[in-house]
């Protein structure tokens, strides 16, 4: 291997370091930003490490390309969603999920074809170990109230957004770790092991994440069975007084966290926590159960091909609404999702049953290549690095099951780079400098030209350029003004906000979300026949209750009652217990004059939500209505029970007793 291919594939896994570094590290703002940076991140090491792979391929006119079992199974993969991104009735809905899922694959090939020795995967694992650290010391700084950036949000968010993604990366990282902690002859490096492995297991009990402790049990006991399979006894045996000092320290931090005392900041202890787990009412496992019904419903449906990539996010709702009202029962569940919560039931129903079996087959050569590594090997650090990163990875699968961490970028790019990792080290190292015989090299002849060189490096870089503009600085900055803009619509500053919000769709031209928030600008400003275009706009992009509500409310006002009608029904029906819905829907019929219809809307709102935060609006409105329909003893029952509820000191409260003596005035005469 030549000095420039060397210093090329140097900066290649640079790249790549700073994309696990900067996903999982350097975020912005809370949750919805974090993962929004995570996707520019990504794409922009990997665009520029993929362009450093492609100017290596003209300098040396060489294609270097690593022969594996997985390639087949994932360029197949890639073809299903790239046929499944076609079928899509709306291109850009699953762009997004398309170029995520693209650029994990990538990282895959990039590690293959980059990564020439055993020195090499030990500095990413060293890297994966220090992010580890950093994300857990933040997470153990929140926990205990020392949080120097979101200490008004009273969660556990560290630097990825929510515990069950700080949970999965830690378990990837425990794993890992373990056989390093195992392996080590030094004092010092058994002891910095120690530690670290003492500090994730901590931060994996206080996350409370149930998907993922029943992804470790899992996995430990598929560990045991390899370790027993292969005999790999001797480290263990050699290493037991510190084995025995690592669980004893387990066995304290369970206990800690498993009662109450001053370390426990948990409102509740891990074992009530994992027995909820077997709660039959338990509301995140029922929310769970009901959405993997309704993505069976889709799959039914779409059983061979699927939806199409990144469709589930704007099917979900329709299948929801429908559900509900065959199983009113299941009201209580209901949820926005926009995941499955099981990354193998969302890929069957937006990639069918192909895409799904790609994916299975991707999953399959790749335990089959470990495997057999494991079998054929005899040394028993190789063999232990091996299964701890098995392990690993076997944790993040099982997980998937009950999450969604393939949809986190910073979670799915940590995995796939562990999975090309993890298959570089089956095979071998004899590719190391001089000895590349076994690695297919294809003349690439450019006829010694440096002039046509010139000119495709150029173009190359062009379309870098490109690419980082539109897929990475765009769409991020588009994210940067929406928010600003978001700030000022809070704070009721419309015409401020305004010109920010245009200024996202400018840079974005097909985000649902910010052309949403650019027609609820408009109608705010009482300019209803733009915010109407923009809203048809947005639901082509994804389903929410806000945007056909918002829309009603614009027909509303311009008195188009039929429109305004079927949008605000449409609302309701996406979320049966959308209680403004049905306050405005009756106040849409009580202004045709069909005063039954009114008062069985504003009914609803109160059996949906009996303590109803403006309870006495409603009851008010109900006064009000049978007041016009000639009903003064039920519109009296309705005034004065609206009078318990009205805040001290609101001038509805004069209105409400005018109309009460109105009432004992009209009794008087008669």
């Amino acid at each position: 291997m030549d000095s420039t291919s060397k210093k090329i594939n140097s900066y290649i896994q640079l790249q790549l370091k700073l994309l696990l570094l900067f996903t999982m590290l350097f975020v912005y703002k809370y949750i919805y930003i974090n993962r929004i940076n995570q996707e520019a991140f990504l794409r922009l090491f990997l665009i520029t490490a993929f362009f450093l792979w492609l100017l290596k391929l003209i300098i040396l006119e060489e294609l270097n390309w690593q022969e594996t079992p997985l390639n087949l199974p994932l360029l197949l993969f890639i073809l299903v969603m790239s046929i499944s991104l076609i079928r899509n009735e709306n291109l850009f809905i699953g762009l997004k999920d398309f170029i995520n899922f693209l650029a994990y694959l990538i990282l895959f090939f990039l590690i293959i074809n980059s990564i020439s020795n055993q020195k090499q995967i030990n500095s990413f694992l060293q890297l994966y170990f220090l992010i580890a650290f950093l994300i857990a010391f933040y997470t153990l700084l929140q926990y205990y109230g020392f949080d120097p950036f979101f200490s008004g949000i009273h969660l556990l968010t560290s630097t990825l957004g929510q515990k069950n993604w700080i949970a999965n990366y830690l378990a990837l990282s425990f794993f890992i770790t373990s056989p390093f902690f195992i392996l080590s002859k030094e004092k010092r490096f058994k002891v910095i092991y120690y530690i670290l492995l003492s500090i994730l297991y901590t931060n994996i009990m206080i996350c409370q994440s149930r998907g993922i402790w029943i992804s470790i049990f899992v996995s430990v006991i598929l560990g045991f069975y390899f370790i027993y399979k292969f005999k790999l006894f001797k480290s263990f045996r050699e290493n037991r007084k510190w084995l025995i000092l690592l669980i004893l320290t387990f066995f304290v931090i369970t206990i800690v966290y498993s009662t109450e005392n001053p370390l426990n900041k948990s409102t509740e202890t891990v074992i009530h926590r994992a027995a909820t787990t077997f709660d039959k009412n338990d509301i995140s496992i029922n929310t769970r159960l009901l959405i993997w019904k309704n993505t069976l419903n889709m799959i039914q449906d779409y059983p061979w091909l699927g939806s199409g990539i990144g469709t589930f996010k704007l099917n979900y709702q329709i299948y929801q609404a429908s559900y509900l009202q065959k199983n009113p029962e299941d009201l209580k569940y209901w949820i926005k999702a926009g995941e499955a919560h099981n990354e193998y039931l969302q890929l069957w129903a937006e990639l069918g049953i192909i895409g799904l079996g790609m994916f299975i087959l991707i999953i399959y050569f790749y335990y089959k290549s470990i495997l057999k590594f494991l079998k054929k090997e005899k040394n028993d650090q190789e063999q232990l690095t091996m299964l701890g990163m098995l392990i690993g990875t076997t944790c993040f699968l099982i997980h998937c099951l009950f999450s969604f961490p393939l949809h986190v970028p910073a979670l799915s790019a940590a995995f796939f780079i562990m999975i090309g990792l993890n298959i570089r080290f089956t095979l071998g190292f004899d590719l190391d400098e001089e000895k590349q015989s076994d690695r297919p090299l294809k003349k690439v002849d450019f006829k010694n030209s440096k002039i046509i060189k010139a000119i495709i490096i150029i173009l190359l870089l062009a379309i870098t350029v490109f690419l980082i503009n539109n897929m990475v600085i765009r769409p991020y900055f588009a994210e940067l003004y929406y928010y600003r803009g978001m700030i000022f619509n809070l704070n009721y500053d419309f015409e401020n906000s305004l010109p920010i919000i245009k200024r996202a769709i400018d840079l974005d031209a097909h985000n649902g979300r910010i052309i949403h928030a650019l027609g609820a600008t408009y109608y705010n400003l009482n300019r209803y026949d733009e915010a109407i275009d923009f809203f048809q706009i947005a639901r082509r992009y994804e389903i929410d209750k806000n945007t056909f509500f918002l829309l009603g409310l614009c027909y509303f006002n311009k008195e188009m009652y039929k429109e305004a009608e079927e949008e605000l029904k449409y609302a309701i029906y996406i979320e049966p217990k959308f209680t403004k819905g049905y306050h405005y829907l009756g106040l849409l019929y009580f202004q045709k004059g069909d005063f039954d219809k009114a008062i069985e809307q504003w009914n609803e709102i109160l059996e949906i939500e009996p303590n109803f935060p403006n309870k006495y609006i409603v009851l008010n409105n109900l006064g009000i209505v049978y007041n016009k329909k000639e009903m003064p003893d039920k519109a009296l029952e309705y005034f004065v029970h609206a009078l318990q509820f009205v805040p001290e000191d609101h001038p509805i409260e004069e209105e409400i007793e005018k109309e009460i003596n109105k009432i004992y005035k009209s009794k008087l005469k008669n």
